[in-house]
């Protein structure tokens, strides 16, 4: 697979995302969800060290977070870091440092 090649080690499957670990130490995870995909479509696109990199708009995030917090299947604990992830990025956390 080419994830593994690319120094990915799976550590988990679920219903909408396959989770992974990379090499370094750092998770990634890939999200699918047929309802994300007109805002993965309108994403906004960079060119990172020769790559093309899509990066959804904050508003768009906060929707598909909210989503995600709103999923009954989703363990309490994820739902509510969903709803406190919505708030700092609403702007409830005036210094972003905060709580880190």
């Amino acid at each position: 697979m080419a994830l593994e090649r690319a120094g990915l080690r799976k550590t988990g499957e679920f219903r909408h995302s396959v989770n992974f670990r990379h090499a370094s130490g750092e998770p990634v995870r890939l999200a699918f969800d047929p309802d994300f995909d007109p805002i993965i479509e309108s994403a906004e696109t960079f060119q990172v060290a020769g790559l093309r990199i899509a990066v959804v708009r904050k508003e768009d995030l906060v929707l598909m977070k909210r989503r995600a917090a709103g999923d009954p299947s989703r363990r309490k604990s994820k739902r509510l870091r969903d709803q406190a992830d919505i708030e700092l990025l609403l702007g409830d956390v005036p210094d972003p440092d905060e709580g880190w």
